[in-house]
């Protein structure tokens, strides 16, 4: 008989979010595919203590992230793999996430980047996978939104000759 506490659960979710950037697909597309870029924008450096953040960005290639947001709070680990690259199109890729050292998400990533006007659209589609009731939907769609929040604030310091 198992006791409170000691259910183990896994419900799956699925959401969408869509953001218009004022800069062109090209550059959208280069900071997801830029270690520097990447740090500075979804990596958390200067805001987390970020022990490891490395990315081999290809077909195959894996992405790893470890950190957390202050010395007392339990350190994460974002292990991701790309599946499928189409440049300045799309980038499909899954992850898991972890909290010290525990299974809490696995998650299926769908990137689609096309141009709007001068600017640029982003459609992001996530099958997630929440595990043991560690996380809620409503709290990775907040996050992923202050994501998209913090790279349209780094692509707006990238200087004009690189748009």
């Amino acid at each position: 008989m198992m006791t409170p506490g000691s259910i183990r659960a896994a419900k799956p979710e699925t959401f969408t979010l869509e953001r218009d950037y004022d800069h062109p697909v090209s550059l959208l597309f280069w900071a997801f595919t830029s270690l520097e870029a990447k740090r500075a924008w979804y990596g958390g450096e200067g805001q987390w203590e970020v022990t490891r953040h490395t990315m081999d960005f290809e077909v195959g290639g894996w992405e790893h992230w470890r950190g957390r947001p202050n010395p007392d709070a339990p350190w994460m680990t974002n292990d991701g793999l790309y599946l499928d690259i189409l440049p300045d199109e799309r980038i499909i890729h899954q992850y898991n996430m972890t909290m010290d050292g525990k299974l809490f998400t696995v998650s299926q990533q769908v990137l689609e980047f096309s141009a709007k006007g001068s600017g640029s659209h982003l459609k992001l589609v996530e099958q997630i996978l929440f595990i043991d009731g560690v996380d809620h939907l409503e709290d990775r769609i907040g996050g992923t939104r202050d994501m998209m929040d913090k790279l349209d604030a780094y692509l707006n310091t990238v200087p004009e000759n690189a748009k």
